[in-house]
Protein backbone atom coordinates (compact mmCIF):
# COMPACT_ATOMS: atom_id res chain seq x y z
CA UNK A 1 0.00 0.00 0.00
CA UNK A 2 2.79 2.58 0.62
CA UNK A 3 4.30 2.11 -2.55
CA UNK A 4 0.84 2.48 -4.12
CA UNK A 5 1.01 5.57 -2.37
CA UNK A 6 4.15 6.99 -3.00
CA UNK A 7 3.24 5.92 -7.02
CA UNK A 8 0.05 7.91 -6.84
CA UNK A 9 2.00 10.98 -4.72
CA UNK A 10 4.24 11.32 -7.62
CA UNK A 11 1.74 11.10 -9.97
CA UNK A 12 -0.71 13.70 -8.71
CA UNK A 13 2.91 15.87 -8.62
CA UNK A 14 3.53 15.79 -12.49
CA UNK A 15 0.24 16.43 -13.54
CA UNK A 16 -0.01 19.24 -10.96
CA UNK A 17 3.57 20.32 -12.83
CA UNK A 18 1.89 20.21 -16.43
CA UNK A 19 -1.06 22.10 -15.30
CA UNK A 20 0.86 24.96 -13.64
CA UNK A 21 3.62 24.89 -17.12
CA UNK A 22 0.42 24.90 -19.20
CA UNK A 23 -1.03 27.95 -17.51
CA UNK A 24 1.62 30.06 -17.72
CA UNK A 25 2.12 28.95 -21.33
CA UNK A 26 -1.28 29.95 -22.41
CA UNK A 27 -0.85 33.71 -20.11
CA UNK A 28 2.67 34.32 -22.83
CA UNK A 29 0.49 33.17 -25.16
CA UNK A 30 -2.15 35.25 -24.90
CA UNK A 31 -0.34 38.75 -24.25
CA UNK A 32 2.12 37.66 -26.62
CA UNK A 33 0.43 36.60 -30.11
CA UNK A 34 2.85 34.44 -32.14
CA UNK A 35 4.45 35.36 -35.68
CA UNK A 36 4.06 39.34 -34.55
CA UNK A 37 7.53 40.60 -34.02
CA UNK A 38 7.76 42.49 -30.45
CA UNK A 39 10.47 44.65 -29.66
CA UNK A 40 11.57 44.42 -25.71
CA UNK A 41 14.12 47.59 -24.93
CA UNK A 42 16.03 47.43 -21.79
CA UNK A 43 16.34 44.25 -20.82
CA UNK A 44 18.39 42.56 -18.52
CA UNK A 45 20.08 38.90 -18.10
CA UNK A 46 18.91 36.76 -15.74
CA UNK A 47 21.41 35.70 -13.40
CA UNK A 48 19.56 33.39 -11.71
CA UNK A 49 19.30 30.70 -14.37
CA UNK A 50 22.50 29.03 -16.81
CA UNK A 51 23.39 30.86 -19.54
CA UNK A 52 24.67 29.13 -22.52
CA UNK A 53 26.10 30.65 -26.05
CA UNK A 54 22.97 30.81 -27.42
CA UNK A 55 20.27 30.29 -24.72
CA UNK A 56 19.68 32.11 -21.64
CA UNK A 57 17.31 34.07 -19.55
CA UNK A 58 15.85 37.39 -19.73
CA UNK A 59 13.89 40.16 -17.53
CA UNK A 60 11.74 42.27 -18.73
CA UNK A 61 9.04 44.90 -17.26
CA UNK A 62 8.68 42.17 -14.03
CA UNK A 63 8.88 38.89 -15.83
CA UNK A 64 11.22 36.50 -16.95
CA UNK A 65 11.06 34.65 -20.54
CA UNK A 66 13.94 31.95 -21.56
CA UNK A 67 15.45 32.92 -25.68
CA UNK A 68 16.75 31.26 -27.93
CA UNK A 69 18.68 32.72 -30.85
CA UNK A 70 17.63 32.65 -34.42
CA UNK A 71 20.06 31.05 -37.26
CA UNK A 72 22.83 29.99 -34.70
CA UNK A 73 23.80 27.15 -32.79
CA UNK A 74 26.34 27.05 -30.17
CA UNK A 75 28.62 24.21 -28.96
CA UNK A 76 26.72 21.76 -26.81
CA UNK A 77 27.08 21.85 -23.04
CA UNK A 78 24.78 19.18 -22.30
CA UNK A 79 26.93 15.86 -22.13
CA UNK A 80 23.81 13.21 -22.54
CA UNK A 81 23.24 15.15 -25.94
CA UNK A 82 25.81 13.00 -27.94
CA UNK A 83 24.01 12.92 -31.34
CA UNK A 84 24.33 16.85 -31.52
CA UNK A 85 27.59 17.29 -29.97
CA UNK A 86 29.08 14.23 -32.94
CA UNK A 87 27.36 17.08 -35.44
CA UNK A 88 28.72 20.25 -33.97
CA UNK A 89 32.42 18.11 -33.69
CA UNK A 90 31.98 17.55 -37.54
CA UNK A 91 31.13 20.58 -38.67
CA UNK A 92 34.23 22.41 -37.14
CA UNK A 93 36.45 19.78 -37.34
CA UNK A 94 37.30 18.82 -33.98
CA UNK A 95 37.52 16.13 -31.57
CA UNK A 96 33.67 15.52 -29.53
CA UNK A 97 35.60 15.71 -26.43
CA UNK A 98 36.29 19.54 -27.26
CA UNK A 99 32.68 20.76 -27.33
CA UNK A 100 32.39 20.94 -23.97
CA UNK A 101 34.96 23.45 -23.79
CA UNK A 102 34.10 25.28 -26.82
CA UNK A 103 30.37 25.18 -25.06
CA UNK A 104 32.04 27.03 -22.02
CA UNK A 105 33.93 29.64 -23.65
CA UNK A 106 30.09 30.37 -26.20
CA UNK A 107 28.53 30.74 -22.73
CA UNK A 108 31.39 33.17 -21.43
CA UNK A 109 30.94 35.27 -24.08
CA UNK A 110 27.14 35.90 -24.29
CA UNK A 111 27.45 36.41 -20.47
CA UNK A 112 30.11 39.20 -20.69
CA UNK A 113 28.29 40.69 -23.90
CA UNK A 114 24.82 40.79 -21.63
CA UNK A 115 26.05 41.13 -17.93
CA UNK A 116 25.52 44.50 -16.45
CA UNK A 117 23.56 46.24 -19.15
CA UNK A 118 20.52 46.90 -20.55
CA UNK A 119 19.82 45.16 -24.39
CA UNK A 120 17.04 44.77 -26.69
CA UNK A 121 15.48 41.37 -27.81
CA UNK A 122 13.54 40.93 -31.17
CA UNK A 123 10.76 37.87 -30.88
CA UNK A 124 8.34 36.69 -32.75
CA UNK A 125 7.10 34.48 -29.86
CA UNK A 126 7.80 31.49 -31.71
CA UNK A 127 8.45 28.72 -29.39
CA UNK A 128 11.97 27.51 -28.95
CA UNK A 129 11.07 24.07 -26.82
CA UNK A 130 14.11 23.23 -24.34
CA UNK A 131 13.77 21.52 -21.28
CA UNK A 132 13.51 24.35 -18.50
CA UNK A 133 9.67 24.97 -17.19
CA UNK A 134 10.11 28.20 -18.12
CA UNK A 135 8.61 29.25 -21.56
CA UNK A 136 11.30 29.44 -24.33
CA UNK A 137 11.09 31.63 -27.35
CA UNK A 138 13.10 32.36 -30.47
CA UNK A 139 14.87 35.97 -30.51
CA UNK A 140 17.59 38.31 -32.17
CA UNK A 141 19.49 40.04 -29.61
CA UNK A 142 21.29 43.58 -30.00
CA UNK A 143 23.88 44.83 -27.10
CA UNK A 144 25.38 47.75 -27.51
CA UNK A 145 24.56 47.99 -31.36
CA UNK A 146 26.06 44.80 -32.13
CA UNK A 147 23.53 41.38 -33.16
CA UNK A 148 24.58 38.98 -30.66
CA UNK A 149 24.59 35.88 -32.96
CA UNK A 150 26.91 37.91 -35.59
CA UNK A 151 29.23 38.45 -32.97
CA UNK A 152 29.17 34.65 -31.77
CA UNK A 153 30.19 33.72 -35.61
CA UNK A 154 32.39 36.06 -36.20
CA UNK A 155 34.29 34.98 -33.13
CA UNK A 156 34.16 31.25 -34.02
CA UNK A 157 31.87 30.59 -31.50
CA UNK A 158 28.87 29.42 -33.63
CA UNK A 159 27.78 27.69 -37.14
CA UNK A 160 25.11 29.18 -38.99
CA UNK A 161 22.65 26.61 -38.44
CA UNK A 162 19.29 26.44 -36.58
CA UNK A 163 15.58 27.88 -37.18
CA UNK A 164 15.34 31.14 -39.16
CA UNK A 165 12.90 33.94 -39.83
CA UNK A 166 12.70 36.98 -41.73
CA UNK A 167 13.78 39.64 -39.74
CA UNK A 168 12.18 42.61 -38.00
CA UNK A 169 12.74 45.06 -40.57
CA UNK A 170 11.86 42.70 -43.45
CA UNK A 171 15.29 41.23 -44.42
CA UNK A 172 14.97 37.48 -46.16
CA UNK A 173 16.27 34.85 -44.04
CA UNK A 174 18.49 33.67 -46.92
CA UNK A 175 20.22 37.01 -47.01
CA UNK A 176 21.17 37.22 -43.11
CA UNK A 177 22.50 33.12 -43.76
CA UNK A 178 24.36 34.71 -46.44
CA UNK A 179 26.27 37.28 -44.36
CA UNK A 180 26.87 35.13 -41.63
CA UNK A 181 28.29 32.70 -44.10
CA UNK A 182 30.60 35.41 -44.80
CA UNK A 183 31.52 35.98 -41.10
CA UNK A 184 31.91 32.15 -40.60
CA UNK A 185 34.78 32.64 -43.54
CA UNK A 186 35.88 35.27 -42.16
CA UNK A 187 36.44 33.53 -38.34
CA UNK A 188 37.86 30.23 -40.33
CA UNK A 189 40.14 31.84 -42.36
CA UNK A 190 41.42 34.09 -38.83
CA UNK A 191 41.87 31.05 -37.09
CA UNK A 192 39.11 32.41 -34.07
CA UNK A 193 37.08 30.31 -31.70
CA UNK A 194 36.74 26.68 -32.82
CA UNK A 195 38.58 27.48 -36.22
CA UNK A 196 41.99 28.31 -33.88
CA UNK A 197 44.21 25.17 -34.80
CA UNK A 198 46.07 25.99 -31.39
CA UNK A 199 43.46 25.83 -28.91
CA UNK A 200 41.41 22.87 -31.42
CA UNK A 201 43.38 20.48 -33.35
CA UNK A 202 41.75 19.30 -35.96
CA UNK A 203 40.13 15.72 -35.88
CA UNK A 204 42.56 14.22 -38.51
CA UNK A 205 45.48 15.75 -37.55
CA UNK A 206 48.03 16.31 -34.68
CA UNK A 207 47.89 19.11 -32.09
CA UNK A 208 49.14 22.76 -34.00
CA UNK A 209 51.94 23.71 -31.66
CA UNK A 210 52.38 27.53 -31.07
CA UNK A 211 56.03 27.59 -32.05
CA UNK A 212 55.05 25.72 -35.15
CA UNK A 213 51.11 27.17 -36.07
CA UNK A 214 50.37 28.16 -39.97
CA UNK A 215 47.77 30.91 -40.77
CA UNK A 216 44.66 28.89 -41.52
CA UNK A 217 44.71 27.64 -45.22
CA UNK A 218 41.86 29.94 -47.69
CA UNK A 219 38.93 27.29 -48.58
CA UNK A 220 38.92 25.12 -51.72
CA UNK A 221 37.52 26.49 -54.78
CA UNK A 222 34.49 25.54 -56.44
CA UNK A 223 35.33 24.66 -60.46
CA UNK A 224 31.55 26.47 -62.23
CA UNK A 225 31.86 23.93 -64.64
CA UNK A 226 32.29 20.92 -62.90
CA UNK A 227 30.42 21.74 -59.25
CA UNK A 228 27.28 19.25 -58.58
CA UNK A 229 24.28 21.48 -57.63
CA UNK A 230 24.65 20.73 -53.91
CA UNK A 231 28.56 22.09 -54.11
CA UNK A 232 27.50 25.05 -55.71
CA UNK A 233 24.76 26.11 -52.71
CA UNK A 234 27.73 25.95 -50.33
CA UNK A 235 29.08 29.42 -51.74
CA UNK A 236 27.90 32.50 -49.61
CA UNK A 237 24.70 33.88 -51.23
CA UNK A 238 23.75 30.90 -53.85
CA UNK A 239 20.56 29.05 -52.84
CA UNK A 240 18.88 26.50 -54.57
CA UNK A 241 17.18 28.72 -57.50
CA UNK A 242 20.74 30.36 -58.28
CA UNK A 243 22.70 26.99 -58.18
CA UNK A 244 20.25 26.15 -60.98
CA UNK A 245 20.76 28.98 -62.81
CA UNK A 246 24.28 28.97 -62.82
CA UNK A 247 24.24 24.75 -63.69
CA UNK A 248 22.02 25.79 -66.61
CA UNK A 249 24.69 28.57 -67.92
CA UNK A 250 27.24 26.34 -68.15
CA UNK A 251 29.85 26.19 -69.77
CA UNK A 252 32.18 29.48 -68.12
CA UNK A 253 35.26 30.63 -69.93
CA UNK A 254 35.90 32.82 -66.87
CA UNK A 255 34.22 33.74 -63.53
CA UNK A 256 33.42 37.20 -65.24
CA UNK A 257 30.84 35.23 -67.15
CA UNK A 258 28.89 34.66 -63.87
CA UNK A 259 27.36 38.31 -64.47
CA UNK A 260 25.15 36.55 -67.00
CA UNK A 261 23.08 35.02 -64.69
CA UNK A 262 20.29 36.56 -63.19
CA UNK A 263 20.66 37.85 -60.00
CA UNK A 264 23.66 38.01 -59.94
CA UNK A 265 25.83 41.33 -59.91
CA UNK A 266 28.74 42.62 -59.60
CA UNK A 267 29.03 43.12 -55.71
CA UNK A 268 27.97 39.22 -55.92
CA UNK A 269 30.69 38.59 -58.21
CA UNK A 270 33.67 39.97 -56.57
CA UNK A 271 32.24 38.16 -53.23
CA UNK A 272 32.25 35.09 -55.02
CA UNK A 273 35.44 35.65 -57.24
CA UNK A 274 37.75 34.40 -54.48
CA UNK A 275 35.60 31.34 -53.97
CA UNK A 276 35.17 29.90 -57.35
CA UNK A 277 37.59 29.13 -60.63
CA UNK A 278 37.22 27.86 -64.04
CA UNK A 279 38.92 24.96 -65.84
CA UNK A 280 41.03 25.28 -68.29
CA UNK A 281 39.35 22.98 -70.89
CA UNK A 282 35.50 23.89 -70.16
CA UNK A 283 33.29 20.50 -71.02
CA UNK A 284 30.95 21.53 -73.94
CA UNK A 285 27.41 22.18 -73.36
CA UNK A 286 24.86 18.84 -73.36
CA UNK A 287 23.32 18.87 -76.53
CA UNK A 288 19.60 19.24 -76.29
CA UNK A 289 17.10 16.49 -76.54
CA UNK A 290 16.06 15.73 -80.00
CA UNK A 291 12.13 15.39 -80.73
Amino acid sequence: MAEISRAWHWLLCGLWLGIATAQAQRIVDDSHPEGRWEVLDRCRLATNAPTDGDSFRIRHRGREYGMRLYFVDCPESDPTLRERIEDQAAYFGVDAADIGRAAELAAKFTADRLSGREFTVQTRWQNGLGRSQVARFYCEVLADGHNLAEDLVSNGLARVHGIKAVRADGTRAATVISHLKNLELGARTEGRGLWNTNRFARRTGEPVRPETAKPAPRPATVDLNLATYEELQRLPGVGPKLAERILTRRPFLSPDDLTGVPGIGSKTLERLRPLVRVASNPPPPKPSAQR
